[in-house]
């Protein structure tokens, strides 16, 4: 049998493009299949975390405890604890949202000064923020405003009451009450407020 080598470089030309034209398709189709998993992946995990983001602390995500009181000369101190209840993961700001109000019969406005970063903090049960109060007693009677309670707001705008640190009024100066940021981890609270 004789090959016709016309024949034989037609036939190996077509092979070539058939081949050639059959690893494009392949690669394409693979590349294709790849890209489309990656995608599924991307928005799998995107969802993920949307779904996974916590939201912003209401007042009823939490307990509050009040320890650490401190006293000097002339300053005085306390923590303010917040711990979440089971189950919940919320958000809010590293600044601690307080104002202290005074006694009815005060009427000069309490001043207050908040520390913070300008972060975010994720608040969860086994993970508890704290701050602490910071004020000085009056030298003098003229110095001196009356404080009874003190308002914790949360980034839903809900909040909490509860008086200043103790019952009743508490003397300071008149320079006010300073609150440090928020800062994770056990403060010195011990007992849990009851509201």
């Amino acid at each position: 049998m004789r090959l016709n080598p016309r024949a034989a470089a037609v036939g190996a030309a077509v092979a070539a493009i058939v081949l050639s034209g059959t690893a494009v398709a392949n690669a394409t189709i693979g590349d294709s299949a790849a890209a489309g998993r990656n995608s599924a992946r991307q928005a799998t995990a995107k969802a993920s975390a949307k779904a996974a983001a916590p939201r912003p602390c209401t007042s009823d995500d939490v307990s509050f405890y009040f320890g650490g009181y401190t006293a000097s000369l002339s300053r005085r101190s306390f923590d303010l604890t917040l711990l979440a209840h089971d189950g919940v993961v919320c958000t809010l700001k590293d600044t601690p949202l307080i104002t202290v109000k005074g006694s009815p019969d005060e009427d000069k406005p309490i001043p207050v000064s908040v520390n913070g970063r300008g972060g975010t903090l994720v608040l969860r049960p086994d993970s508890p923020l704290h701050t602490t109060a910071i004020y000085n007693i009056p030298d003098a009677a003229e110095h001196t405003l009356k404080v009874s309670s003190m308002t914790l707001s949360m980034p839903d705008h809900s909040s909490r009451s509860t008086y200043f640190f103790t019952p009743g009024v508490s003397e300071i100066y008149q320079a006010g009450v300073s609150f440090t940021s928020w800062t994770t981890g056990l403060g010195l609270g011990q007992g849990e407020e009851a509201y």
